[in-house]
């Protein structure tokens, strides 16, 4: 590796977490139906979850997860992909357990670590359109998450009154600094042990409406907040 790239792979990373930190303390942030969640952590449960969104909404998550729920222990995937190691070095300032692997590279062994990492006990984050999607297109490996380890799935997006997006095959949205932000969280998906395969696809379709709910909701909060607060 030569010096410029092991330097930007240090650099990059921290200045991406530090960006998105001061970018998050700027916001006036609103969460909606938090209660969905929080009954799962509460005792004597202290279960865990998959929490499921879109790619392009993976800036900010890892931020307000650290946010709203602590220093849980949390893993999530990402590939191996060299653009995968820079979101790596970044994540790990969050403190996660990654694992790397991909539908195409080492998607088995990554598989089986994440369903052994959340019977641990581990809370999942994870795109279920990623990492090349199609876009806003739930793919199956988060259903079988779902149904080998137990645990509910819970969708989450958010938007802001101040972002962009980039042309890029997700639509990445670059969340600016002093906006209304508003993350919604859906409620609890459950796939059982002995789901069909004709239930598992219709879990999928749940999961999409959800996501797609969510973030319809989630803009339309933080404009109307925005609106509100210019008054």
């Amino acid at each position: 590796m030569r010096l410029t790239e092991k330097l930007l792979l240090n650099l990059i990373p921290w200045a991406g977490y530090l960006l998105i930190t001061l970018i998050g303390a700027s916001q006036r942030t609103r969460v909606v139906n938090l209660q969905a969640v929080r009954h799962i952590f509460a005792p004597p449960r202290r279960g865990c979850a998959i929490f499921a969104f879109w790619h392009n909404r993976l800036m900010m998550i890892p931020y307000v997860y650290r946010r709203l729920f602590g220093m849980k222990d949390i893993v999530t995937l990402i590939s191996l992909s060299k653009d995968g190691e820079y979101f790596v070095r970044a994540l790990k300032f969050f403190r996660p357990f990654v694992i790397r692997g991909s539908s195409t590279r080492g998607g088995s062994a990554a598989f089986k670590a994440l369903v052994r990492r959340i019977k641990e006990g581990m809370d999942c984050i994870i795109t279920p359109d990623g990492p090349r999607g199609p876009r806003y297109v739930v793919q199956p490996g988060i259903i079988a998450l779902a149904r080998l380890t137990g645990v509910p799935i819970i969708p989450v997006s958010y938007w802001s009154s101040r972002s962009r997006t980039l042309r890029t095959w997700d639509g990445f949205i670059v969340t600016l600094p002093f906006g209304t932000t508003t993350y919604v969280f859906g409620n609890p998906l459950y796939c059982p042990a002995n789901a069909t395969e004709s239930e598992m696809a219709a879990l999928a379709d749940s999961l999409r409406e959800a996501l797609l709910g969510a973030s319809r909701s989630a803009k339309h909060a933080s404009a109307k907040s925005a609106r509100s607060a210019s008054v």
